[in-house]
């Protein structure tokens, strides 16, 4: 009894799984290729969320073969313009984002579709493309989707020096809760290039005052502070410039040219200060700022009560006989270029200070400390000079590019990818600004995916080399025509085979033996046979790897082509940004020796006189 139960409990678990076997079956998803549930649709997702969109890309046209895109479900389509897009291949996303405008009409998605297409043409300098676009989707385009919509048509219209437009169009909706600190910095930048000066002013100062909750919003107060302070300072209000530049980090992207500013405000024209248009506390906004130092904290006001040839350890002199209020100012602005010269010798902000600390120095009777000052200024712009020199070659080499593409060259993110870190490189510091600019910034995307796709078709020809001399390699017997025939004759299946043929009884027929005419005998037609051509060449897998080799070939001339002109493009970029600097560094040098040349002859009159 006992081992009859244990024998029922060993087949239990079978039991049961031949039970759960239908409906195990029945549990099979089923779905159509190129839907949504189709598991490489899925993997083609998956990939454009992680920004490989190169690899979803050649997932989805698998799925496609020889079908027409346009011809696949909607989600199909979704997902291969978006891959499109990302990529950067515009004019076939914009296909198939028509397609699906008119088949699944969803505002929403539309909408955001066709604002990354006009955001690729804004960035891409295509300015007329992006307008246009933006125009034509205007009508149909959803309440939530209105704010984006004017943030990119503002910045079209600023790129094309349209100000007031832009301006225009940024007051429509300053009052909407919609508008971030981004519209408003841009609408005071528009305000003051459109001669309103004053509102855009205090749009700017509304920006500067903000509470940051990010790393982007403390860069764009930072921003908004030096462009109003600068401002300021070329309307000749330095008085009003001073508070505004004091509220610039301490360190970050914009701190060197505010200390600069900083200094040159103790020396400007003061003006009056505006208190209509920046009316809040600058005292009770700093104390608010508890965990971000500022500038206005780094000079504070006792600071600047001590004498500052005492704090930099420079020797007394004689001051001239100027008005006391002046050397008190020059004092003030020795401060903040004392500071400067602690900072990176590169930064034209940096080098600047230096000659306008021996120029102060100079003013107010302290010959001996100026000449010690443009002396050392010397000194630095002559390094200056070397290090862009150094920078000019490396370019002219390609490392800079090179460098920058290298650690992620192989991934297929296209449009979407983003220069997160510069390279340790002579030309990086130089190239700042130019590289933070769109222009640049496409240019080297293009030159990036060049060199992807040339990896990537390089590898394939290797795979192919690899196919071709595996069957050049390999040894093979003569072929045997008589023995392929058997075989082909043993192989081949009767034309009829397996058909059985049944009989039937015909009742209709005379009896045998009673029909004598003899039966015509009608011969077949003879269908009329030629020898076939034989094929003019063979088909197989070395042949076929061949003329793929062919095209990979003809495939990898062009890309190199167009990646030594992309890349030209990116020198050429370069090579003018350093230009400029260049000639700004000369014009500082020339300054610094006439200042220098000024000193010494004067320092031998006076040791001539008796």
């Amino acid at each position: 009894m006992a081992a009859r139960t244990m024998k029922r409990l060993r087949l239990l678990p079978i039991v049961a799984a031949a039970a759960l076997l239908p409906l195990t079956a029945s549990a099979v998803e089923t779905y159509q290729p190129g839907s949504s549930k189709d598991p490489q649709v899925r993997m083609s997702s998956y990939l454009d969320k992680n920004r490989e969109h190169f690899s979803a890309l050649v997932t989805l046209l698998q799925v496609a073969g020889q079908t027409d895109p346009l011809k696949m479900p909607a989600e199909f389509e979704w997902e291969l313009a978006d891959n499109y897009l990302g990529f950067g291949m515009r004019d076939r996303a914009e296909a198939l984002y028509r397609n699906l405008a008119a088949i699944d009409p969803d505002p929403e998605k539309v909408g955001e579709a066709y604002l990354r297409l006009a955001e690729l043409d804004f960035e891409r300098g295509y300015n007329a493309e992006a307008r246009a676009t933006l125009y034509r989707i205007r009508e149909k385009l959803p309440k939530d989707l209105i704010s984006q919509w004017v943030d990119l048509m503002s910045r079209v219209m600023m790129a094309d020096g349209q100000y007031s437009e832009a301006a225009g169009l940024l007051q429509k909706r300053k009052s909407d809760a919609s508008i971030d600190d981004f519209m408003r910095y841009n609408l005071g930048i528009a305000l003051i290039n459109s001669g309103q000066p004053t509102p855009g002013q205090t749009q700017l100062d509304d920006v500067g005052k903000m509470r940051p909750l990010t790393e982007d919003d403390l860069a764009l107060r930072d921003r908004a502070n030096l462009t109003l302070g600068w401002q300021f300072l070329q309307a000749q209000q330095a008085a009003t410039a001073k508070p505004v530049l004091s509220r610039v980090r301490v360190e970050g992207p914009f701190s060197n040219r505010a200390l600069l500013g900083l200094g040159w405000a103790q020396l400007s024209p003061q003006g009056s200060r505006n208190e209509k248009d920046l009316s809040r506390d600058e005292g009770a906004w700093e104390k608010a700022q508890t965990s971000i130092s500022l500038l206005g904290v780094l000079i504070r006001r006792g600071y600047l009560d001590h004498d500052v040839f005492d704090n930099t350890g420079m020797s007394s002199f004689r001051r001239d006989n100027r008005n006391p209020e002046t050397q008190a100012a020059m004092r003030r602005a020795l401060v903040p270029w004392l500071e400067l010269t602690k900072r990176d010798p590169m930064d034209p902000a940096v080098q600047e200070a230096w000659l306008a600390i021996a120029y102060t120095l100079d003013q107010l009777g302290a010959h001996t400390e100026a000449l010690q000052y443009y002396e050392k200024a010397v000194g630095v712009l002559e390094d200056a000079r070397k290090r862009m020199d150094a920078a000019v070659r490396s370019i002219k080499q390609g490392r800079m590019v090179e460098t920058i593409v290298r650690r992620d060259i192989d991934t297929g993110s296209g449009w979407d990818w983003k220069l997160r870190d510069l390279p340790d490189a002579p030309e990086t510091y130089f190239l700042q600004d130019l590289l933070a600019t769109h222009r640049f910034q496409e240019a080297l995307k293009n030159y990036r995916d060049l060199r992807m796709l040339t990896r990537n078709v390089e590898t394939w020809r290797n795979k192919l080399a690899s196919i071709q001399h595996d069957y050049l390699s390999t040894a093979r017997e003569p072929g045997d025509a008589d023995a392929l025939l058997r075989r082909a004759l043993r192989d081949a299946e009767p034309a009829y085979a397996g058909t059985r043929v049944t009989l039937g009884l015909a009742t209709h027929l005379a009896a045998p033996g009673t029909y004598d005419v003899r039966a015509p005998v009608v011969r077949a037609p003879v269908p009329p046979l030629a020898l076939a051509a034989p094929p003019t060449r063979f088909n197989g897998p070395y042949e076929r790897a061949e003329a793929l080799q062919s095209r990979v070939n003809n495939l990898l001339e062009q890309l190199t082509a167009a990646g030594r002109d992309q890349a030209q493009l990116l020198q050429d970029m370069s090579l003018q940004e350093l230009d400029g600097q260049q000639r700004q560094i000369e014009r500082y040098l020339i300054e610094a020796r006439f200042a220098l040349a000024r000193l010494y002859d004067r320092a031998q009159q006076g040791e001539q006189k008796p």
